[in-house]
């Protein structure tokens, strides 16, 4: 049974997965949840998958800096592992994926977003944007493989070196996003155009997604330590630390 944190709903063939938890910010039970939910689809045929969430100004903000910020090293460790592991299992997701951008989606739900063939956003004032270089960390080194294959290069190094994120005008521009809807139609537009990739050839199309991405998938399944070594150590730096505490506290009032 679906976690309360996570909503599993089936609209005419479409698998809705609805973050639940609040904020969505992304702790380990919700992206354990996540993942689960997408080896459960994967293993039943890998029907349409739509991303989404409940909170009405919040696609996902990111990582739960609340619980993370007096982790221990081995705790943020399993986070960035476990934040890694779902990047690829919804990226690599052989069946048609959309993103439901009700909200704002920021550093690790902008990254949530991107992992969809196909992502909505709404009109107005949601955002979408990476934010990690603010903080103090770099995107995990695994996502930048997957922004590589989604995005053009001056896309990607202005996402992640910029930090400030964009409105869904300038997201689509950018090739962030495909389609812009009205607030309050984010999800029915999302359903009408994974409709049309769901009536593809099932087959053909999985076929067509590894032989497209089929390198990256192969790439983001090899981690390198050093890598993840690398992040960890900036985010237990004095500076890193003190930015965290910061946020926490801003959140907090």
């Amino acid at each position: 049974m679906a976690s309360e944190i996570l909503l599993r709903e089936e609209t005419n063939g479409i698998h809705h997965l609805i973050m639940n938890d609040g904020p969505n910010a992304l702790n380990i039970p919700l992206m354990k949840a996540l993942s689960a939910a997408l080896a459960d689809l994967r293993e039943g045929g890998a029907p349409p998958v739509l991303l989404g969430s409940s909170h009405k100004d919040l696609f996902c903000p990111g990582w739960d800096l609340k619980v993370l910020a007096d982790a221990r090293r081995d705790e943020v460790a399993e986070a960035l592992g476990r934040f890694n592991r779902l990047i690829f299992d919804l990226f690599s997701y052989p069946g048609p994926t959309g993103a439901a951008i009700e909200g704002h989606a920021v550093a690790g739900g902008c990254l949530l977003g991107l992992c969809c063939d196909l992502r909505i956003m709404s009109a107005g004032q949601p955002r979408i944007g990476l934010s990690e270089l603010n903080l103090g960390v770099p995107v995990p080194a695994s996502s930048l493989v997957m922004l590589r294959e989604r995005l053009a290069a001056n896309v990607v190094e202005e996402l992640v070196m910029g930090g400030d994120g964009c409105n869904a005008e300038r997201a689509r521009g950018q090739g962030v996003i495909h389609r812009i809807a009205e607030p309050g139609l984010v999800t029915a537009k999302t359903e009408q155009e994974l409709t049309r990739l769901a009536s593809k050839p099932q087959r053909a199309f999985a076929a067509t997604k590894r032989f497209l991405l089929g390198e990256s998938w192969r790439r983001m399944s090899e981690p390198s330590l050093d890598d993840d070594e690398v992040f960890l150590d900036c985010w237990f730096s004095g500076e890193t630390q003190g930015r965290i505490t910061g946020t926490v506290d801003r959140l907090g009032q």
